[in-house]
Parts: structure tokens; C-alpha cells; sequence
């Protein structure tokens, strides 16, 4: 059976479009910021991106400043890495003294300042916002570590969760608004492991256990400034860890990519679009629209690059990470350039309304006794 000429044409026009729908543009360009063996950590809102940089003997922490990447070196010792940094170009990590130990630094100006402890000898800094506010934990000198937060040249100790048992906190994230986020000893011990769980804390100064999914473990990695949290949390089944999003008072299950058990979320936007990291298959995600993808689908499949590790993701929704390619492991940026209609709606459309409009034209040609023109995908 043969279909008239001009819908003939007008199947072509639709199989085209739909072959156009199949072969998307990425969404995101991969660009390399770190040399061989380097990890990203964190990243700005101007997209300047910090981690760490594969060393003879160990690693360094660096800034890449988006048209060179820095060698921040260290406290004297051997090894630093980099968290954080805020809008301001102040990086905060943990670097190594001539000791040996690790200590929270902060980084500005080309100098590197070691900001102290709780009367321990180690630490290591998380997270800067952009009043100048620094967390992470850091060793006293009684007792295991603690969260802290810096400001003002004083370490404060944020302590910990109610315990009966194991007494230990660390801090991850910050917010603009001076929230925190982050992990402590909680509760009583119950085998197999001390109950470990993800906090908040707001104005009043007290920590908000944010509980689990059933296991004894969970940890926030991640906040913005609508005092969104995500991490990661223990469900009842042993080695079965999920990202999570906590919200409005409520934690939400975010899963994992299909096929694997475990999953962590790393950092929020104010776009409310998480990153994060799946293990079983070792590939990082990006949750928005209330669903989690693996990073790789929305680059370049021609690249060749793997995209293993999401560790922040800013309003620009550049993210910072580590992607690999032939064996080898570089620190990343990706950089966003455009966004991709979802499938099966917006193209459909387009193919609908450009189906209507050929269809009209013919029509009106055919009253006319004129022939119709050859059709494209373009339209007419």
C-alpha cells in the first residue's frame, strides 16, 4: 500500500526529527584542571575549582583559578588537599606540618595559615562560606575529634550528638546563612559499630540529629541556602547505604543509580540539584527533576571520559569532580552547555507542530493545484 506523496514526505520529516531526538547534544564539556592522580573537591560560584594534585610521594592541594591551576603546597610537611573554597578565593584543607600532622589551613593571598586545633595536634577544614566562616574538625586534648566552627580568629567547639558511648563529630558543609552540616557519635552503642548520625545545625547552637534509614549509620555531606542537607544514610539492610535530601523536615530516600547498593550525595545547589557518587558501579550522579542519572550520559559519549566522583556543583550548575580516562584519573570541572529537552516531550511537540504546519501548507497547496516542496527537518 503507498501513502500519498506529501505524507510519504511527511514520515520522513518525523523519522528524521526522531533520529536528531536519539542523538542529543551533551549536556556538559568536561574541562581537565588537575594534572594525572588529581581529585576535585569543591568549587565556587565563579567556577574556580580546588583538590588535590598528584605529587612525587604524595599529593598537594590546589586552586585552579579557571586559566591555571596553582600548587598551594603545605604546612611543611609532605601532603595537603583542599575542600573548599568560597566566592571570595579563600580555600580552606588540611595540610601536613613538619611534625607530620595534619592540620586545618586556610589559603589567601598566596599564604597558607594553619588555623589551630582544640587542643589535639590534628584537624583538617571542610568548608568556607561567603562571610569568611570556616568548618570541619579538629583534634582536643582530652577527648576524640570535634566539629568546629572558625570565625574571627576562634575555634569554636560545636560538640556532639546525645552518646552514651563514642564521643566524635565533624563538620562538612556550611551555608551562607551559617548553617552546618555534618556527622556525630549518637545515641547508645548497639553492635555492629557505634550509631553514627547526620546533623544540622541553626542559630540556636544545637545539633539536629537527622536520623537514618534503619541502619546505625548516616552522615550529611552538603547544605544550601535554603538549608536543604544531603548525604548519606544506612538503611536496615548491612552495607546498603543511600543518598539522601533532607528537607523542609523531612528526609528523603534518594536511591541509587540502578543495580547498585550504595550511594552518597556530596553537595546541594541552590537549584536544589545534588551530586554525588554510586559505588557499585563507580560512577558519579546529578539528582534534579526528582530523578538521579549518571554524570557520563550527559557528556559526549565520543569523549571517552568516565565520570567517577561528584564532589560540588554550583548555581552556574558547574560541577567539580574526578573523571577517567584509559586507566588514568584527572580532577575535573563540567561546564554546562545546554540543557536537553526530556525525551518523548519536547521533541514529540516540535514534531507534532511541525507535522501540523507541513500538513496545513500541503493542504492549502493542493487547492491551489501547486506541488508542495521537498520537506527537511528544518520544516518547509
Amino acid at each position: 500500500m503507498f501513502l500519498p506523496r506529501h505524507l510519504a514526505r511527511l514520515t520522513g520529516v518525523a523519522a528524521c526529527c526522531l533520529a536528531l531526538q536519539a542523538q542529543a547534544d551533551p549536556v556538559y564539556t568536561v574541562t581537565v584542571v588537575g594534572n594525572a592522580g588529581s581529585a576535585a573537591y569543591g568549587l565556587n560560584g565563579s567556577g574556580q575549582v580546588v583538590g588535590a594534585l598528584a605529587t612525587v610521594g604524595g599529593n598537594h592541594a590546589f586552586l585552579y583559578d579557571g586559566v591555571a591551576t596553582l600548587d598551594l603546597g603545605t604546612l611543611g610537611g609532605t601532603n595537603s588537599l583542599a575542600y573548599g573554597i568560597n566566592d571570595a578565593g579563600l580555600v580552606v584543607g588540611g595540610a601536613e606540618n613538619l611534625a607530620g600532622d595534619q592540620r586545618p589551613f586556610s589559603y589567601a593571598g598566596g599564604t597558607m595559615s594553619d588555623l589551630g586545633t582544640l587542643g589535639g595536634t590534628t584537624g583538617f577544614a571542610t568548608a568556607v562560606n561567603n562571610a569568611g566562616q570556616i568548618v570541619g574538625s579538629a583534634g582536643t586534648a582530652a577527648a576524640g575529634p570535634r566539629a568546629f566552627l572558625y570565625a574571627g580568629g576562634t575555634m569554636q567547639n560545636l560538640g556532639t550528638l546525645p552518646s552514651s558511648g563514642e564521643f566524635y563529630s565533624y563538620a562538612w558543609a556550611i551555608s551562607d546563612t551559617g548553617k552546618i552540616a555534618g556527622g556525630s557519635s549518637a545515641g547508645d552503642y548497639t553492635p555492629p559499630e557505634p550509631p553514627y548520625h547526620a546533623f544540622v545545625r541553626c542559630c540556636s547552637g544545637t545539633l539536629t540529629d537527622l536520623g537514618t534509614f534503619g541502619g546505625q549509620f548516616s552522615e550529611a555531606r552538603g547544605i544550601n541556602d535554603l538549608g536543604e542537607v544531603v548525604g548519606v544514610s544506612a538503611t536496615d539492610t548491612l552495607m546498603i547505604d543511600h543518598a539522601f535530601l533532607y528537607s523542609g523536615g523531612t528526609v528523603q530516600d534518594l536511591g541509587t543509580l540502578p543495580g547498585d547498593g550504595y550511594a552518597e550525595a556530596f553537595d546541594i545547589n541552590n537549584l536544589s540539584q545534588v551530586v554525588g557518587r554510586s559505588f557499585g558501579s563507580n560512577l558519579a550522579f546529578l539528582y534534579a527533576d526528582d530523578a538521579m542519572v549518571a554524570l557520563d550520559t550527559l557528556i559526549d559519549p565520543l569523549s571517552d571520559w568516565t565520570i567517577v566522583d561528584a564532589r560540588g556543583i554550583n548555581d552556574a550548575q558547574q560541577i567539580a569532580g574526578t573523571a577517567c580516562m584509559a586507566g588514568t584519573c584527572y580532577a575535573v570541572r563540567l561546564d554546562l552547555v545546554s540543557a536537553v529537552p526530556e525525551p518523548g516531550t519536547v521533541p514529540m511537540l516540535a514534531a507534532g507542530l511541525g507535522l501540523l504546519v507541513l500538513t496545513r501548507r500541503y493542504a492549502g497547496r493542493t487547492v491551489r493545484g501547486t506541488a508542495p516542496r521537498r520537506a527537511s527537518c528544518a520544516g518547509s
